[in-house]
Order: C-alpha cells, then structure tokens, then sequence
C-alpha cells in the first residue's frame, strides 16, 4: 500500500502547465518505481486507472502500462521487467507543442539524478527517456 501511496503521488504532483524540473519525477519516487515487482505494478495500475486523470493501455505482454493524462501532455509509464524485477523504465512524454526547451528541461532534470542512466529519444511530438541503474 505504501508504493501504491508513492506511485500516486508522484503521477498527481506533475504539472500540466509548464515542464520544470520541479514537476518531473525525482530521485526517490524513481527508486521506488524500480522496487515494484510485475504484478505489483499491474494490481497498482488497475487501482489508478479509476481516476479520470489515468488510463491503462494494454500491449502485447503481461505488462500493463500507465498513461497520465494533462491538459498540455500525456505521459505513458512502460516498466521493463526482467524475470520479475524493474530493469528499465520507459518514460513517453507526449506533447501538444513540443518544442525544443522540452528536451532540454527533461535531459537537464534526468541527469542530475544519481544512479541511474538515462537514454533520450526526441521525435516529432514526444521524447522518450529510457531509465535504468547504473552499475
């Protein structure tokens, strides 16, 4: 109950008005994220689904994955799991105006945060961050 707590605060505590580093997800609600074991994560997703601001999206795996839903972006959270454990996490950041000070704001924020490495991604409409512990 206690991730579940955490994995809701951290989706309520972004901002739909401006990207700032202080509305992206930080350091120890990241840690808590690569704690969740699959069906963990499931059971927590089905539980947030149940608010307007949240949607599951189902894939080809057993893994669902969460979208939150803003004004300005949606976010879709994709957790990779290896033999039941967090390896990576996938962030999508979806944009209505996606502009370049979004990947800067995003890659400055990422990587200030210690023990993690981070891949970016940036197309049209989105970026990609692709986390996962650095050895």
């Amino acid at each position: 109950m206690k991730k579940l707590l955490f994995l809701c605060l951290i989706f309520l505590s972004l901002n739909t008005n401006a990207l700032d580093s202080n509305k992206l997800i930080n350091l120890d609600d990241l840690k808590i994220l690569f704690d969740f074991q699959k069906n963990d994560w499931n059971e927590n997703v089905l539980f947030l689904v149940k608010k307007n601001s949240f949607s599951k999206i189902d894939n080809d795996s057993d893994i669902y994955y969460l979208k939150t839903i803003f004004n300005d972006v949606e976010i879709i959270t994709m957790p990779i799991f290896f033999n039941n454990i967090v390896e990576k996490i996938n962030f999508e950041y979806i944009f209505n105006d996606h502009n370049k000070k979004n990947l800067k704001i995003i890659n400055n924020h990422f990587n200030s945060l210690k023990n993690f490495c981070f891949e970016y991604f940036d197309k049209d409409h989105n970026i990609q961050v692709v986390v996962s512990k650095c050895d």
